[in-house]
């Protein structure tokens, strides 16, 4: 008899009973899968952000990659040129011979005096004194001077004396119409950068 009791239930209980599975079933929907998918796709979320972080980084670093082998291309022919300008430790024959050469075609005099190296910290050069003591006329050590700045070397001129040279010397023009050229003595005094 209780059974029947229980069993029968008012329209008022069947809905309430009703509502209460209703919600329960809601609940456990929620609490299964939608809390759980909320969290995944928030956890998802954050490693895209991440992983877009990351690519933009990497693309950053392909764009500075990109315009430093542009850069690289555009000095590469101008590198050589670099190593010309610095003088070559095992070369020193060659540079002592251009500035022979220089002398001669000018038909100057000249002494050379190379300095000891100054020792530098962390760099890949060694700056070398340079001294040239020339004796000719004042167009010959002129035409000497614009040759050597046009030599590939990267001479750093510091001092240029000029002075008279020894009384009595003169140099005879070549088509002896001219008077003859005052001798002069020029005293150079400059560094090289050796690698």
């Amino acid at each position: 008899m209780n059974i029947e009791k229980i069993i029968k239930f008012d329209l008022k209980n069947k809905i309430a009973v009703s509502l209460i599975g209703f919600l329960l079933i809601i609940f456990s929907l929620v609490y299964f899968i939608v809390w759980p998918t909320i969290r995944d796709i928030k956890i998802m979320g954050s490693e895209i952000d991440a992983q877009k972080i990351d690519l933009e980084k990497k693309y950053i670093k392909g764009q500075n990659l990109k315009q430093l082998t542009e850069n690289l291309k555009k000095i590469e022919p101008k590198l050589e040129l670099l190593e010309q300008i610095f003088i070559n430790r095992n070369r020193e024959l060659e540079f002592i011979t251009s500035l022979e050469n220089e002398a001669n075609k000018n038909r100057v005099n000249q002494k050379i005096n190379l300095s000891a190296p100054a020792s530098t910290e962390n760099q890949n050069f060694q700056k070398i004194g340079l001294q040239l003591f020339t004796q000719g006329g004042f167009n010959n050590l002129l035409a000497y001077i614009t040759d050597l700045e046009s030599l590939s070397y990267y001479i750093n001129f510091k001092t240029l004396e000029l002075s008279p040279g020894s009384a009595g010397q003169a140099v005879k023009a070549a088509d002896n119409q001219e008077p003859p050229e005052v001798n002069l003595n020029l005293f150079l005094s400059s560094e090289t950068y050796w690698n």
